[in-house]
Formats: structure tokens, sequence, C-alpha cells
């Protein structure tokens, strides 16, 4: 059976990612079977459009259940649309982390599945792995049609009739004059540098009694989840906090707790202070020091601010963007005795992990002279770069040389488009066909952000690719030589 739908969509939250990736590999090299994953699981914003064409355009929805998938906003629109869609979905229960929680969907998640039998994967391991991926191989031909394969539409196989009756070409490649290397840059790059990670340390101020000091470790960082009319904290724990009453004589008790942040958006040279929430995590109301005593307790700093949190762990522990680094958080007390004490503290950011050419070389275990190409672009009001890398390899069961074009905004997650010979010599034929020199490729992969154009010369023989990324605050455009004729017909192996 052969369906006009261009894929199956992956409905999953982040948590489950590393499994989900895996059950995308298997579908998709061993099965040849086109699978729409985003790596964020739906968290963006700025890719809900993308989402939305990829519940559009998909065949069968597969959802992957999890107690965080039912608490996901961004999970419940994208089966909730799959539902009013009318889209065949196939629920995989994956169940809680804590496996003596048997955790089963409810709520709106319970509601939307109700007349669904899903798929038991709470138990899936390396053993059962492959049965499992069959298992669910086999629920996907019964919900998409009867016929025990399904074909689909993809990039590297053509069912139009016309393509079948098309003589093949055995012409081979020819040796061409490649485009020369030119990159464009516009905007900035995100401030990734290596700070100091020992923070400055500031002494006690003031006249009170009652001092101030900072036991803690490090700062932990947190920003919620998700915003509510584009706003949300950014919160700071200092889990050992101590108020010490150095008076030998009188017991005082702080009348009043405040935290405030330094902010330099305005003028650097100028600083201000701005009031923040502060909490007593002790559930404390009162902070009641006799003569010489300590008092330990644990406080955590919330910063309201205005945009987007980060999009997952790496971005949300640490102060957000908006924020200055390093950031001064002060404390300020008033005592029973109306006098003062304050506490500067200083949080430093570590750096983010970024996707780079070396990162990926090492992932792949790739050699130098295995990459074509490498571009990003920052989007500096998120902290993602997003990219894309090239490279071609030897198939490891026929030896056949391909190219492989991996696209992704981290290094956990990737959507990857493989080209043969074949392909390549089909995108030949359509260029000198429509009598063309360009054509969109990848079209379906980051489509808002990531814009990949083949080149061809006047024998309509590939010699490049033009990439262009686009976010919120920069851009990319990097045109990089291919030369099929070297990387097929000489078919070196690497």
């Amino acid at each position: 059976m052969t369906t006009k739908a261009k894929h199956i969509m992956f409905s999953y939250q982040w948590n489950s990612s590393i499994l989900v990736a895996k059950i995308y590999d298997y579908l998709c090299k061993t099965q040849s079977i086109p699978v729409w994953m985003d790596t964020h699981g739906g968290m963006t914003e700025y890719l809900s459009s993308s989402m939305a064409e990829g519940v559009e355009n998909c065949c069968v929805l597969i959802c992957f259940l999890t107690p965080e998938y039912q608490e996901s906003m961004n999970c419940k629109k994208e089966l909730t649309y799959a539902s009013q869609l009318q889209k065949p979905i196939i629920p995989c229960l994956l169940g809680s982390n804590d496996k003596t929680n048997k955790w089963k969907p409810s709520q709106w998640l319970g509601l939307t599945i109700t007349d669904l039998l899903y798929l038991n994967f709470t138990k899936i391991n390396d053993e059962n792995f492959e049965a499992k991926c069959r298992e669910l191989l086999d629920k996907i031909n019964s919900v998409v049609g009867n016929s025990s394969s399904i074909t689909f539409e993809s990039e590297s196989k053509a069912n139009s009739k016309e393509e079948e009756e098309e003589e093949e070409s055995d012409e081979e490649f020819h040796s061409s004059t490649s485009p020369s290397p030119s990159i464009i840059r516009e905007g900035p790059e995100i401030k990734n540098e290596t700070l100091n990670l020992t923070s400055q340390t500031y002494s006690n101020e003031g006249d009170s009694f009652i001092h101030l000091r900072n036991q803690s470790s490090e700062i932990e960082c947190n920003q919620d989840l998700y915003s509510t009319n584009n706003r949300f904290f950014n919160s700071f724990t200092l889990s050992r906090f101590l108020f010490h009453n150095t008076n030998s004589q009188e017991s005082i008790a702080v009348l009043s707790l405040s935290a405030e942040y330094e902010d330099l958006s305005k003028d650097e040279e100028k600083p201000t202070w701005i009031p923040c929430q502060i909490k007593i995590n002790n559930n404390e109301q009162l902070i009641q020091l006799d003569p010489n005593k300590l008092f330990l307790c644990s406080l955590t700093l919330k910063i309201q601010l205005t945009g987007q949190p980060g999009v997952d762990n790496q971005h949300r522990f640490r102060a957000h963007s908006l924020l200055p680094q390093p950031l001064r958080l002060r404390i300020r007390i008033e005592d029973t005795q109306m006098k003062h004490s304050s506490l500067i503290i200083e949080q430093i950011n570590r750096p983010l992990i970024l996707p780079t050419q070396e990162k990926l070389i090492d992932k792949f275990r790739l050699s130098l002279l295995n990459v074509l190409g490498f571009v990003s672009a920052d989007d500096c009001s998120t902290d993602i770069r997003y990219f894309a890398f090239i490279y071609h390899f030897n198939d490891p069961d026929t030896d056949d040389p391909l190219i492989k074009f991996i696209f992704g905004c981290d290094l956990s997650g990737f959507r990857f488009s493989i080209w043969d010979k074949q392909k390549i010599k089909t995108l030949g034929k359509q260029a000198k066909k429509e009598n063309r020199t360009e054509l969109i490729v990848h079209e379906d992969i980051y489509s808002s952000i990531i814009n990949c154009v083949a080149l061809f010369d006047e024998r309509s023989q590939l010699h490049g690719i033009r990439i262009t990324i686009k976010t919120k605050t920069s851009q990319t455009v990097q045109i990089i030589p291919l030369r099929p004729d070297e990387i097929f017909e000489k078919h070196h192996i690497f």
C-alpha cells in the first residue's frame, strides 16, 4: 500500500529522547521508513508551526507515554491536534522512571487514548529492543493498511509510475569545477567564554550584630519549565546560608529580609539594583537568634523575567541570558534593633556545551578527511546553536559510498538525511528537466530555520550546496563544495 502522507511522527517528552532516538534509528535505517522527530519533543515556541506541519503531514502519530508527557503542554497540543485531524494514533507506554510506580495515563491523556490499545514498552531493554520495534512496525502496518509492508514517499525513493518507467541513465559523474567555499555571517554569537569559575567573595556589610554568610558550595539555578503570559521565574537557591548573632549579651531577631539583583542593561557603569523575591526554605516565620548563636537555613531568590525559559536542562539550570554575567545578588536584613546588614553573592554560569565541528567529529568517530562541511548560526535570545554537518562514509554493509547530512541544535538528538549515488543522479535529472541550477532540498527539516539548496553546473552536475541558517538574532549563509566524482567514482574507503 502506498500512502500520500510523508512520514510517521513521533510525539514524546524530551526525558525519553534517548530511547525514542534509538527507535527512530531502527525504523529509518533498517526499515527505510521516514520518521518526523523533533529533537526537543515539542518544547520550543518558535518551532510550533513546524510541529503543526509534522502532524498535518503524518500518516500515523506514535506517542510515547510517560508522566512527564502527560504534564507537558506542548505534547498535549501535538496529540490533541492529531486527534482533531483524525490521524491514526499508536500509544506506546513507557511508564515512570520509578519502576515501583505502575503509572497509567489519566486526565486529558487518558481521555484522548481511552479507545486505543497501547503497546507496552515499560520493560524494553537491549535484549528485547528489536522484538519491541518489530511489534511497533506490525502495529504501524495494521493501522495504515492491511499489506505486510508500507511504502512511503521519501527523498531517496520515488514511487510515481513516471519515474518507474523512466530509463535509468548509465552516465557516470563528470569532473566539474566546484564553487569556491564562501561564508557570510550576520548577527551576534553566543557569549560562551570560560569565566573564572571561582566567584568573587564579598564580606558582610552594615551595623547590625547579625552577620550574613553564604556557605553553599554552589548556587543552584533553575528556570520555570514554561512561561505564563510571556513571563517566568529564574530562581537561585543557597542551600547553606548562615545568620550569626555576634552579640554575646543580647538576643536579636530578624525583622525583615529582602533581596535584589544587579541590573546592567541600562548602564554598565551605573548599575541599578532591582528587588526580587526571597524565601526561607525552612518555613521559618521569624529568625530569633540567642547571643552568639548561628542559624543555618536554605534561601531561594526568584527573579521574574519577560521572555521564554531555557528549552532543556542545560539551558534551564543557569542564569538566563537576559541576566548579566557574573550575576550579583544582594541579601539585606533589618533587625529588631533597627540596624542593617547586607551580603553580596556572585553567581557565574558554567559554559554551555554547544555543538561544534570538533565535537561532532568526536561523537561520530570520524576522520577530518570525511568532513565536507559544518555550518552554524546562534540564536542569542535562547542560547541555542543550530547547525548542519555534512560528511561522507562507506556503508558498513555494502561498502557503498554515501553522503550524510545531520541537522540539530544540540549534541543529544539529530535529524539526518543520506544521499547515495542514485539520489544525486535523480537530483541532476530534475535540475536538467526543469532547466535549473538550484534545487531546494531537505525542506522538511527545520524548515523555518534551515534552508538547503543544491547547486548544479551547466551540465546539471551537482557541485555544491548552499546552506542558510537564520535564527531570531543571527544568520549564516555558507556554500560547501561537493564533488560526487571524487566521493562516488573513486570510491575512497575511510
